[in-house]
């Protein structure tokens, strides 16, 4: 919520539980092996996909950058959701939930096999990963409640 010092968490105890549960796993995963996890294709994507040797050369020399900026990212959403930030985010802060955001909904979509509008669709009818699309559906939610109070007049 926007107060006049800027914008507040406002989370329930469980929507932070779930959120922090999220955010530590994905801190693992960057953390880890990128090479070891098919999600990373997803977070980081192949530049050149018809040229392998172009394709690990921009690897080469952007994956270490992007793999820091989103461990930050996530860094920051952790220190929110942990107590060890309180008060309005900084605009740095806002930048950091919603790419955090995208890398969750990534991770969840590989994981449920979405990769595009048809299999969005087909994945909210799936029996099997109703908890997980339900996560899914509520990060999108959380990410679009974050633009429409950053962009609101003030």
């Amino acid at each position: 919520m926007r107060r006049s010092d800027g914008i507040h968490l406002g989370l329930a105890s469980g929507e932070r539980s779930v959120l922090t549960s999220l955010v530590e796993q994905l801190q693992q995963i960057l953390d880890g092996d990128l090479d070891s996890d098919p999600v990373t294709l997803r977070m980081f994507p192949d530049a050149y996909p018809g040229d392998r040797q172009a394709s690990s050369e921009f690897r080469r020399y952007t994956r270490d950058d992007l793999r820091t900026g989103k461990a930050t990212n996530a860094d920051t959403v952790h220190a929110w959701l942990t107590g060890g930030r309180n008060g309005a985010l900084t605009a740095e802060d806002e930048q950091s939930w919603l790419r955090c955001l995208t890398d969750l909904r990534l991770t969840i979509a590989d994981r449920l096999g979405i990769v595009d509008a048809d299999t969005e669709a087909a994945s909210s009818t799936a029996v099997d990963g109703v908890g997980l699309r339900d996560v899914y559906d509520w990060l999108g939610y959380l990410q679009e409640h974050l633009v429409t109070t950053m962009t609101a007049p003030r």
